[in-house]
């Protein structure tokens, strides 16, 4: 993986946890991601523990589910893609892919740790 392929975080001096897309990524993608993860805050639990939410329900359900955070959906739309969905009015649903949203994650709780 090159750098320009890398989301990175960035956390305030309030402890709010920012994302950086890679290089060539829409800031409305860039949003989005944020989006869903800052209610995560400062804790790597938090964010393997959606990770591992996400895996279960793919067991269960199969290639299309809704899991939710409090910020964001993210619903799975078939073998790999996700759609980014917003609950509020902060951001344009957009996709990515399955392979793509899950790196965002483990990338996230590495930094965190």
């Amino acid at each position: 993986m090159t750098r320009a392929e890398v989301w990175s975080c960035v956390v305030d001096e309030d402890g709010l946890v920012f994302v950086r897309a890679p290089a060539g990524m829409s800031e409305g993608m860039r949003l989005a991601v944020e989006t869903l993860v800052v209610p995560f805050g400062g804790s790597a639990v938090a964010v393997e523990e959606y990770l591992r939410a996400w895996r279960r329900a793919e067991e269960e359900f199969g290639e299309r589910y809704v899991l939710g955070a409090t910020s964001a959906q993210v619903r799975r739309l078939g073998t790999d893609e996700v759609e980014l969905g917003d609950m509020y009015g902060q951001f344009e649903d957009c996709h990515m892919s399955v392979r793509e949203f899950e790196r965002v994650l483990r990338q996230l709780v590495d930094f965190l740790r």
